[in-house]
């Protein structure tokens, strides 16, 4: 739709950024790219990048002048695990030029790594406001019902296409935290649609135990609800500077969503007078509270991590659900992360249900590829590739699925129609082991059953009968001579010899 070109300002002999449409003749795609440069014109801060220019080519086509930013983009670390320290710096960043776009009325709506761009210096520039909203001036470039934004990081309202507001953009940004963090992106899937579905139905991910103090926050930025994320960007700028110190400080749960006045109420706790003891039941008390605080917060953290390790393993299953990854490749595969958190927890609800799934979705294949062999009279042959086969390999999942029985049923009627064909032909030995083949399926099925029992017709062939005239033409013959004939001679011996 646009194409970037590296350009040169001579009259200040700099190097610029061109934004070229590529395709004129849409008329809203125009108006959308020209507001991106009134929009981002109107902004002046450092994590928003500067626009120069924008007007039309002699071949009608628009174009936007901005600042040349060589350094790339976020997505140079697609793959990596940042540490924490420094994927909360790169957010904090974006949410610095966030603050300043959505004070100006704007939701950006693609908050996404390829549109974070990098200084010379290394720090962080919002970009590419194509789709962004401006609030105070209604503009509908959106037709009704259509979705845009980047499928990997929009929010579940945006898939629904619902009226958005500046918490969708924290929804984003909380994605490419949590992809900060991962090294990838637990909602991207192998297509659109599959994509979508995650960021509406697939809970929030788990973050590894090592890292998991900053659950709390992830939970909040990617909750599907916008009603239970921050209320603003600058809300939560106000967590992130203070996030060093809250990592820092154990006598604050690192699981309580942290506040500004968190910090104030532990200080106030410490600022308590205690009345005064004596030196040995001040070592006495300080000893015991510490052994019962050291069991107990050890306690606390073997379930935790063990918690945690769970949480880990479910959210791996069903990203690999997401992926297709059912039962394979060994030990990387959704069966294998459900089993493993049963081996932890063996009453663990998520597990057994994620187990479910696979099952369903395993019969549900086997009874598709049933069905298709079916269709292609491959009904037992050949080995483990037919319809039967098929079947029954849905039954040992499912002994009372009523589609594969059904199927079974279908195969056996197939078997006695042809069987009774070959009846009719004549073809008595195909005729019976198309019987057998049936039987092997329903053994009791009656109407196979008297198939195979029918007896065999006697047939004779036109060579007996031939054998038979022949053999008879003599002894006709025979009884002829010995009839008396009109000679009277041999009348006479005759009677003498009788």
């Amino acid at each position: 739709m646009a194409a970037v070109y590296l350009a040169t300002q001579e009259s200040l002999n700099r190097k610029v950024a061109i934004k070229v449409l590529t395709q004129s003749e849409d008329r809203a795609f125009i108006d959308r790219f020209v507001s991106e440069a009134r929009i981002i014109a109107t902004l002046n801060h450092p994590r928003v990048i500067t626009v120069y220019d924008v007007a039309q080519l002699t071949d009608g086509r628009y174009y936007i002048a901005m600042e040349y930013l060589p350094g790339g983009d976020l997505t140079r670390y697609r793959g990596q695990a940042l540490p924490v320290d420094l994927a909360l710096e790169f957010i904090k960043q974006i949410a610095e030029g966030l603050s300043a776009v959505h004070r100006n009325g704007i939701i950006h709506r693609d908050i996404k790594p390829g549109n974070i761009l990098f200084r010379d210096d290394g720090t962080l520039v919002l970009t590419d406001f194509g789709i962004a909203k401006d609030k105070y001036h209604d503009l509908d470039l959106t037709q009704t019902g259509m979705t845009l934004g980047s499928p990997s990081y929009c929010s579940p309202e945006q898939t629904y296409c619902e009226p958005l507001d500046a918490r969708t953009d924290i929804y984003s940004l909380g994605v490419i935290l949590l992809e900060l963090l991962l090294g990838y992106n637990p909602y991207k899937a192998a297509n659109y649609t599959q994509t979508v579905i995650n960021h509406t139905q697939m809970p929030i991910p788990a973050l590894p135990v090592d890292i998991a103090e900053w659950q709390w926050l992830i939970n909040r930025m990617l909750a599907k609800a916008p009603a239970d994320r921050f209320t603003n960007i600058d809300e939560l700028l106000q967590v992130l500077p203070d996030a060093k110190t809250l990592a820092a400080l154990s006598i604050i749960d690192p699981t309580e969503p942290f506040t500004p006045s968190l910090l104030r109420t532990q200080t106030q706790k410490g600022q308590k007078k205690i009345r005064p003891l004596t030196i040995v039941a001040w070592l006495l008390a300080i000893c015991i509270a510490l052994g019962a605080a050291g069991t107990l917060a050890w306690k606390w953290k073997q379930q935790y991590d063990h918690q945690q390790k769970i949480a880990h393993l479910i959210s791996e299953a069903r990203l690999r659900i997401a992926e297709g990854k059912l039962t394979s490749p060994e030990k990387n595969n959704a069966e294998y992360f459900f089993h493993a958190a049963l081996a932890l927890d063996p009453a663990n609800s998520d597990a057994t249900n994620g187990l479910a799934i696979i099952k369903a979705r395993q019969i549900e294949e086997l009874l598709r590829t049933a069905e298709a062999r079916l269709n292609e009279q491959k009904l037992t042959l050949p080995a483990n590739d037919n319809a039967v086969y098929f079947y029954q390999q849905a039954l040992i999942l499912d002994p009372d699925n009523a589609t594969a029985n059904e199927g079974l049923a279908r195969v056996v009627a197939a078997y006695i129609a042809m069987s009774q064909k070959s009846w009719e032909r004549a073809s008595y030995a195909e005729a019976r082991d198309l019987a057998n083949k049936g039987l092997s399926i329903d053994p009791s099925n009656p109407v196979l059953s008297e198939l195979l029992k029918r007896p065999i017709p006697v047939q004779r062939t036109n060579s007996v009968t031939r054998v038979e005239s022949i053999n008879a033409a003599p002894q006709k013959n025979a009884t002829q001579q010995r009839r008396p004939g009109g000679n009277p001679i041999e009348r006479f011996f005759q009677r003498i010899f009788q």
